[in-house]
């Protein structure tokens, strides 16, 4: 029997299908539907190491769903054009089908747009921005308030993000008391510090000991410098009233408005 050729097309065809039959790949499609990202926005926003994440955009590349672009160090993605009949259907999927299952995504897309961006783009004579990581042990409380004091007091001259080397959840008592301030960290999240460890920080502020004692290595030229702060947590754990709770937790909220408002001196 004399073999059928395959169409050009529905050889495309199954080549898409291929790409889409994984839930990474099919939540990355559904971000870059939204806008383009860089590959340390999709880390940050999937909660992946950076590799997986290069990986999955890879095979996306090679079935011709996303395009990507160099614009100094950083490499930007974005939806590529449809092609096919199939991949033009895929389009009209990411944008209007089923925009509620990447919900958890979509909200920390959301997060991060109001937060600024956080792949560190140059500044407007071309100099780079300061690059600075706050970590902690669990990323819960003293290196999230110094993220957002750094983002509050330094603006667009300083790209800040914190992480932890066991990564918990938000206190809500450092949110309370931060917001009691004028600062709004509620839509930071806690993030393992392996997710960034290619990221080319200036600096890395270690506020604790725990995250003293295990910093990773980090690339280039970083320079890791200790800076500790009481454990909010640890002090309010004995408190007989939500009030004297809170003291701790205002305490070293001053304490380290006051280190980050004269950055960069201690970071020497």
């Amino acid at each position: 029997m004399t073999a059928i050729p395959v169409a050009a097309e529905f050889d495309d065809d199954l080549t898409v299908f291929g790409a889409c039959a994984d839930g990474t790949r099919l939540r990355v499609l559904f971000l870059l539907a939204v806008r383009e990202l860089c590959v340390c926005e999709l880390v940050e926003i999937l909660q992946m190491p950076q590799g997986k994440v290069s990986r999955h955009l890879a095979l996306l590349k090679a079935a011709g769903l996303v395009l990507d672009r160099r614009e100094g160090l950083w490499i930007y993605y974005s939806l590529a054009p449809a092609r096919t009949s199939l991949s033009g259907y895929l389009h009209q999927y990411l944008r209007y089908g089923l925009p509620e299952v990447p919900q958890a995504d979509r909200a920390r897309l959301d997060q991060l747009a109001a937060s600024g961006a956080i792949c560190f783009p140059r500044a407007v004579d071309g100099s780079p921005t300061w690059r600075l990581l706050f970590l902690c042990t669990g990323n819960a409380c003293r290196s999230q308030m110094a993220e957002g004091w750094a983002r509050h007091l330094k603006g667009a001259s300083w790209q800040v993000m914190s992480a932890g080397v066991a990564p918990g959840q938000l206190d809500a008592r450092a949110v309370q008391v931060m917001a009691e301030a004028g600062v709004d960290i509620s839509g930071q999240v806690a993030k393992h510090v392996d997710t960034l460890k290619d990221v080319p920080f200036d600096y890395v502020v270690t506020v604790c000991g725990g995250a003293a004692e295990r910093c990773p290595l980090f690339p280039g030229k970083t320079r890791v410098v200790h800076r500790g702060f009481d454990d909010p947590p640890q002090l309010a754990a004995g408190a007989t009233t939500e009030e004297e709770a809170l003291a701790p937790y205002r305490r070293v909220r001053d304490e380290i408005r006051a280190f980050v408002a004269a950055l960069p001196e201690g970071l020497k």
